[in-house]
This record gives structure tokens, sequence and C-alpha cells, in this order.
């Protein structure tokens, strides 16, 4: 009796279990990929919605190929290629092994998922002794050709100004002093930050430091207010409503630290504040102040775990985002549709800029929600 792509679907597919495959003797799958092989079944949102009203149909009779991931470390590439792209002929197939226990928070639960963090505790040096090794870790990362997001940047030659102010190039000279030969005030931001933590700033360079910081926190609210107004409020209008929420945004915003996302790459994946808000007041539950995005899609993550959950989708595309930023210097970068990127239960849309800024990122309608 042979396997239906029914069957497969129903059986381990739907849960995303991992599955043992044993192949009938000198079938084309046994003769590409042995005997025995373990994998997990990959299916694109339309598939899944499709494979969810099939296996409502008796009797299960289809069969075909089905797309799946290796779970290993020995097939060659090319095979790798084939198991994905074509997939494994359900016809082929003589058992499949799996555990009957019940998955949890999958694609067809509403509920909300839960991540397991492992958090290492860390202690802070006194007079900003860690600079010394945030600058050198910076500076190994410069060495490997390890690309920054904009913020790590603006760190590391506002380290090297401090630590190592001759051996500047030209090229960094370039970037670091503005035409009236004054520092740029994202660089000067960082270097006086290492001289008040380390305490060695002088009265002028705190009193520069203030009005440094006068600045950010200016900007840091308008561009707040400008999101509030497109979800139809404002920062005035809030502080009326709700002052808790408008404080607690407000605090969020001066939190707020520019990520990367990209640990290898020549090319950074980040998000900055600008970013930050677009997503999480369309999509983060605790963001939302008016009803203007109720029709967007929420994320099924806990606030705290979505920068994390970012981080997984993004990391899965890192070397192919290479390859596409080397050879398409001026496209932005996208997931969608089919191509969408699926992690635990929820297939993610994503657009990233030339520069490497995410400037869309949210979860994927279903169509049972629809219904």
């Amino acid at each position: 009796m042979d396997y239906t792509i029914e069957e497969i679907y129903a059986s381990v597919g739907k849960e995303d279990k991992t599955a043992g495959l044993t192949f009938k003797f000198e079938s084309d799958t046994y003769n590409t990929f042995g005997q025995f092989i373990t994998v997990v079944f990959l299916y694109t949102q339309k598939e899944r919605e499709a494979m969810d009203k099939l296996i409502q149909n008796n009797p299960w009779n289809n069969h075909g190929y089905v797309r799946a991931k290796f779970l290993g470390l020995d097939l060659e590439k090319e095979k790798l290629t084939v198991q994905s792209e074509k997939g494994i002929n359900s016809e082929d197939i003589s058992e499949i092994l799996y555990f009957k226990t019940p998955s949890k928070n999958t694609f067809h639960s509403e509920d909300k998922r839960e991540i397991h963090k492992i958090e290492v505790p860390m202690k802070s040096q006194s007079k900003g002794r860690d600079f010394d090794w945030m600058y050198g870790f910076s500076k190994k990362q410069v060495n490997d050709g390890i690309g920054f997001s904009p913020r790590e940047r603006a760190f590391y030659l506002g380290g090297k100004i401090y630590y190592e102010p001759d051996e500047l190039t030209n090229e960094e000279k370039q970037e670091i002093y503005q035409e009236d030969r004054t520092l740029d005030v994202k660089i000067e931001w960082e270097l006086l930050q290492i001289k008040y933590i380390r305490e060695e700033i002088s009265d002028e360079e705190k009193k520069r430091l203030a009005e440094l910081y006068g600045i950010m926190k200016s900007e840091s609210f308008d561009i707040l207010n400008k999101y509030l107004q497109d979800a139809g409020s404002s920062l005035k209008k809030l502080a009326k409503e709700n002052i808790d929420q408008a404080a607690e945004l407000l605090m969020k915003v001066m939190q707020f630290k520019e990520r990367r996302f990209t640990v290898m790459s020549k090319y950074p994946i980040y998000i900055d504040l600008d970013s930050y808000l677009h997503i999480y007041m369309r999509h983060v539950e605790e963001f939302q102040v008016t009803k203007h995005f109720e029709d967007k899609d929420n994320f099924q993550w806990n606030e705290e775990d979505v920068f994390t959950v970012m981080g997984h989708v993004l990391k899965a595309v890192e070397k192919e985002y290479d390859i596409f930023r080397e050879k398409n210097p001026n496209k932005r970068y996208s997931r969608y549709g089919d191509y969408s990127m699926y992690f635990e239960g929820d297939y993610y849309t994503f657009h990233i800029e030339t520069n490497g800024r995410i400037s869309t990122f949210h979860k994927n309608r279903k169509q049972p929600e629809k219904e």
C-alpha cells in the first residue's frame, strides 16, 4: 500500500513532526537518498491551507511529490536541492516513523506562542572598562569584513578616536568629520558616552553631551509622534486619554537600541527606531493605541519575544541575503507569498532595504482566520 500526500500531511506534515522515512528497495528515491533519511516536510502557506481542506475528503488517494528538509549532515548539496525543491515521491515511501505526542502552538493554533530562551547574566566592570573589549571586538569584526548597522559603525569610529586616534584611515576621517571639521553627531555621541562612563569627560564635553541627548530625544519623540498620527492619535492626544500608555511608549522609545540580526555577514540586516515603531505599532498588541490597525494581524508572541523571533527568521536567510545583496546592490530584498518564511507555526513577510534596514516584518494572515 502506497502512502498518499494526505496521509503524510495528516500524520506528520500538519504538526511539523520529525519523520523517519524508509524507502522501497530500488525505487528512484531509494537510489537517490539511500534506504532511510530523517526529514521535516515543507509546505507554503497556500499548500498548507489546501491540504487542510484536502484531508477532509475521503478516501485519501492522491500521490505525488512532497518537499522536505533533510535533518542530518551527510547529504550532498545537489540531493538537498532535489529534496527541498522537487520533493520526495510519496509512492516510494515504505514506512514513516514518528512520535505520536501532540504538538502545541502550531499553524492551526490562535494561542500565543512561547519561546524558550537561555539568559546569561553579565556583570559590568566599573568606570567603563567594558569599552576595552567592546571596541576590541568591533575592531576584529571590521577586520573580518562583517557589516555593521549605522549605530555600530558610529560606535566603532567613536571608539577608534578614543583608543587609536593615530590609526584613523583617510576614509574613516571622511566619515567622522563634516565639512566644517566638526564631528558627525552620531559618532560624537558615542565618543562622549565613552568618556562620560569612563569618567574622563571635561565640563565642556558634558554640556555638549547633554545637548546631543536633547537633540536625540527630540528626534525620537518626533518619530513616535509621526507613527501615533498614522494610527489616528498623537503624543498630546494620547497623554490626555491614557497618560500611562503615553509614558510607557516614551520610555520604550528612549530605551530602544538599534539592533543587527546578522552575525557573520558582510551585509548587515538591522532594525532602527523607525522600523521598530512601524512594525510594533501595527503588529504588537501592547503598542496599539487606537483601532486604526485592527485589521492587521498581531504577532502571536509576547512583546519581549518578538525580537528573538525576528532573529530566528532572518538567520534562516542570512547566507541567501549576502548572495542577493552582492548581485543586487540597488534592489530591495523581499520574502512574501509562497516565499514567506515559516517559523513555529506562522509564515512571515518581510522587506529589507538596500542599506540592510528592515522596513516591513509581519505575520501572514491565515485563511481559517478569515473564515
